[in-house]
């Protein structure tokens, strides 16, 4: 039992999260688990899951679709604010005339910065929600870019070097209001108006590897529910991925029909 390979995201690779990476890997191998590395992108995450190289990682909703799909599992779904979904915000600077109504009917064609194109909240979302109301983010801007993480959007849009990004937001469900906006960027927060809430979706999570055997599935799980049970491994899991708690997805299957918001 064990010797089980865990693929962290980007975002447990960089600093100032480097040293939480290390304590959650070593409960990780407490747990059974002998290799626990982090990926580039959340690209590389997908590919390692899905060529059997990674028997778990933490994923994006969108990659938990797409290995969901191939026949993976989401073994766990973050719970944040009090609930299993969440949505995306689009921003653009507090001085800028811009409205989401604007968007492919004027002269004007912003500059968008996107996190990242497995990212949901910060990629899949927001323009899902723009072709919803008409607007095809191909025409819309005339540049799309990505910034690799809400952090660095955020900043471009600050200063001047884009005009729209999103970041993730609370659902509406949620048991407090929280927009990841206002977490990341703090005072500057108020630099930055709000243009539209999109819908919501299932939150990230630990996903297995479509490679896996079902008894592999089952001894994962296992051992990932008791370290749960455990209060200081679980304070120190739910810190490492910026969450509440953990919870089975409420339906299997769940997170496969966001593939229709995929590019």
């Amino acid at each position: 039992m064990g010797g089980w390979r865990f693929a962290l995201p980007p975002s447990l690779g960089r600093e100032p999260v480097r040293a939480l990476a290390r304590q959650f890997a070593s409960l990780l191998y407490e747990a059974g688990f002998t290799t626990v590395w982090p990926q580039d992108t959340y690209a590389r995450v997908e590919e390692r899951l899905l060529g059997g190289e990674a028997d778990a990682a933490w994923g994006p909703p969108m990659v938990c679709a797409r290995v969901e799909s191939a026949g993976g599992v989401v073994a766990l779904s973050a719970i944040r604010w009090g609930a299993a979904s969440y949505r995306s915000v689009l921003l653009a600077r507090a001085d800028d005339q811009l409205e989401l109504s604007d968007l492919g009917r004027g002269r004007r064609q912003p500059r968008a910065v996107w996190v990242d194109e497995k990212s949901m909240g910060g990629y899949a979302l927001p323009r899902g929600h723009l072709r919803a109301l008409g607007v095809d983010p191909a025409t819309a801007f005339i540049d799309e870019r990505f910034g690799g993480s809400y952090e660095a959007c955020l900043r471009e849009v600050l200063d001047g070097n884009a005009d729209v990004t999103a970041t993730f937001s609370a659902a509406a469900s949620a048991n407090r209001p929280a927009a990841g906006y206002v977490e990341l960027c703090g005072f500057r927060a108020i630099e930055l108006k709000v243009l539209g809430y999109t819908s919501e979706c299932p939150n990230d999570g630990i996903v297995l590897s479509p490679r896996l055997s079902p008894a592999t599935i089952d001894a994962i799980r296992a051992a990932l529910w008791q370290l749960l049970a455990d209060p200081g491994s679980r304070r120190l899991l739910a810190a490492a991925f910026d969450v509440d708690g953990f919870d089975e997805p409420r339906e299997a299957g769940a997170y496969r029909a966001l593939l229709d918001l995929a590019p």
